[in-house]
């Protein structure tokens, strides 16, 4: 209606106002920014015009022109604190984060009840490594305003970030009581996070009802064209949280498919030209962590392995590489024809960059992940973008072309989900790298261990703990009457207590959860998985690294067939070894598998040796042979592209 009245009425400059409004809530950005720049020039005197232009073109990243609007705004208008506040996001946008602090302090100084001013400036400084600052404005915010939800939220951020992990929950908690989350927004992604990491377990069914009701309210399958309304910042969250949650591979799919949406609408693709092929193909790796991180720790020896006969290796560094990083950044950084560091780059700048260096095919490795560049993306810098290692049900993006994962991860059955067009690896989605082991091992009372008794090892991150695997291990536990349950170092001594007064309800002592010290270098962490006799896979988000390490080291891994994605992980990983023993169907499996095994050592030796021998032709541990599959990958999908076809489905049967 408002469409067909513009076209009958082009003067009218009120109507290029109100479509305006409409086009930046459904976040198409430059269309709005055309709207409001006709609706001015209809009314160059309604000052409220200068504001909305400028807020739409910080969206639109034409920065100067947007400035130049605010500062006119606020000529005409001084006391407009809604103004000041976009011109402080502008500078923060800019890294003038000194300006920026000012420009907030002087509108909280005239607007002390203002909570977006507070919001802003906390967030900022939390951003900036300074959670005690942003703690002390909230709190004398909330001395005021005890009951404001959004700075009780912000709150509970900042307190995680400074390392006072319960108090923040309880903050968090509190924010959630006041105004129960209706949407996936960012309290409730910080209140889920913190249920998972501190080993809530009592809490975490709240946690994941919650999420579960948000979903249809934020996502609706009846109305897509309403996810672009979502807090992208929440949504990436999400995507993080929902494997540790088990939430099913359609509900996270719908996630990344709105992330996509969002992003995509900010930052639309530029043209690509089509680079010439000579001799190599031209490929790239962009992530934030080639270096002391299990993506490092992973792609070295897959990098070292590719040959350089037929392609041309760009990777894309997007986080500055420590010199304390275990080496794994000098290695990787060794096998790169070209090796750039961006992470002092803007968007733009990173944008340019991938352009000028003519790839044909760019690899993301980080997805939605902290330090991940979607947006860059987004513009699509390369001919062909290709997502792998994350989001392995299937990154779908009108950004992204493909997705690797493998048969195991995605079925045959479960390809459409809206997962996008997938590649599916022959082997496993990942490789390890194989160790050369030190007879020599650790003490058992170095690693706090007692002298005798079996070991159940289940390192890996907390948040992939819930009830249902916890009582499975305490049943175990409490029918093996010698051993120990040893764990990964969690977020603080308060969350190893909480977790050990859970053990002790189940009538364990609980003396007999072990957490293990943080190991460097990585090679020490490999060795002392020889202590253990036997490793407990998760359920909702099954092991990856520490599945690989745990069989690269000899150790047996029990895990049970899960129903998405993130919880085949291990058992992906545990075919590639050709030693499928232990890939039970059910957790009653698990339970009976792991008492069984603990009671019969011969049987488990047998399965040790076998798993050792293995180990040496196993395609898990064969890089050469993931990088032979990559270059029929690289082969495949170019192929489709210089021959004008869509992205389709492609199997490797290698």
């Amino acid at each position: 209606m408002l469409q067909s009245w513009l076209q009958a009425n082009p003067h009218d400059g009120t109507a290029w106002f109100y479509n305006g409004h409409l086009l930046f809530m459904k976040k198409r950005i430059s269309e709005a920014v055309d709207s409001f720049r006709t609706s001015l020039r209809l009314q160059p005197d309604n000052p409220d015009l200068y504001a909305d232009l400028g807020a739409a073109l910080i969206l639109d990243l034409r920065l100067r022109e947007a400035e130049a609007l605010l500062r006119e705004a606020l000529r005409r208008y001084p006391d407009n604190s809604k103004v000041a506040i976009n011109l402080a996001k502008l500078m923060v946008q800019e890294a003038r984060y000194d300006e920026a602090e000012s420009q907030y302090r002087s509108v909280i100084s005239s607007n002390p009840d203002l909570v977006e001013a507070t919001a802003n400036l906390s967030a900022m400084l939390i951003d900036l490594h300074r959670p005690g600052e942003a703690c002390e404005i909230l709190q004398g915010f909330l001395k005021k305003q005890p009951e404001n939800s959004s700075a009780l939220s912000l709150l509970a951020l900042a307190l995680d970030r400074a390392g006072k992990l319960n108090e923040a929950l309880s903050v968090a908690q509190r924010s959630i009581e006041l105004m129960p989350p209706k949407r996936l927004d960012m309290t409730l992604a910080s209140y889920a996070s913190l249920v998972g990491r501190l080993g809530r377990l009592e809490l975490r069914e709240h946690a994941l009802e919650l999420m579960k009701n948000a979903i249809p309210m934020t996502l609706p399958d009846k109305s897509p064209a309403r996810w672009v309304e979502a807090d992208a910042n929440a949504l990436k969250r999400f995507s993080y949280l929902f494997p540790y949650y088990g939430v099913n591979d359609r509900d996270l799919l719908k996630v990344h498919r709105a992330l996509a949406v969002n992003i995509a609408a900010r930052r639309p693709a530029k043209p690509q030209a089509q680079p010439s092929v000579s001799k190599r193909l031209r490929i790239g790796f962009i992530s934030y962590n080639f270096g002391n991180h299990p993506i490092g720790h992973l792609l070295s020896v897959f990098f070292e392995a590719h040959g350089h006969e037929q392609t041309e290796l760009f990777l894309y560094s997007l986080k500055k590489i420590a010199h304390n990083d275990g080496g794994y950044g000098a290695r990787i950084r060794k096998t790169a024809d070209h090796f750039r560091d961006c992470h002092q780059k803007t968007d733009k700048e990173l944008e340019e960059l991938i352009r000028a260096d003519g790839l044909h095919i760019l690899i993301d490795l980080d997805g939605y992940l902290y330090g991940g560049r979607p947006e860059v993306l987004s513009t699509r810098p390369a001919c062909i973008q290709i997502h792998w290692l994350q989001s392995l049900a299937g990154m779908p993006a009108p950004f992204i072309d493909y997705t690797i994962v493998d048969k195991v991860i995605v079925p045959t059955g479960e390809r459409h989900q809206g997962n996008g067009p997938l590649i599916r690896l022959a082997d496993a989605f990942q490789c390890g790298e194989k160790f050369e082991l030190s007879q020599t091992l650790p003490s058992r009372e170095s690693q706090l261990l007692p002298r005798e008794g079996f070991v159940y090892c289940a390192f890996g991150n907390w948040l992939k703990i819930d009830q249902e695997v916890f009582s499975c291990w305490m049943e175990i536990l409490k029918n093996v009457p010698d051993s120990v349950l040893w764990l990964s170092d969690g977020p603080s001594q308060e969350a190893a207590t909480g977790l050990r007064k859970i053990a002790e309800a189940y009538g364990v002592d609980p003396k007999r959860l072990i957490i293990a010290r943080r190991a460097e270098p990585k090679m020490a962490h490999i060795q002392r998985h020889q202590l253990a006799d036997l490793f407990l896979d998760t359920f909702t988000f099954s092991a990856a690294t520490t599945a690989t390490d745990a069989l690269s080291a000899g150790l047996p891994v029990l895990t049970k067939i899960g129903a998405t994605a993130q919880s085949r992980l291990s058992e992906s990983l545990i075919r590639a070894t050709g030693i499928t023993e232990l890939i039970v169907p059910n957790k009653e499996e698990y339970v009976k598998t792991a008492i069984r095994l603990a009671r019969n050592p011969e049987e488990l030796e047998r399965r040790r040796k076998a798993q050792t021998r293995a180990i040496e032709s196993a395609a898990l541990f064969d890089a050469k042979r993931m990088v032979r599959q990559f270059e029929l990958i690289y082969a495949a999908v170019w192929g489709l592209y210089v021959q004008g076809k869509k992205p389709q489905h492609i199997d490797l049967d290698f």
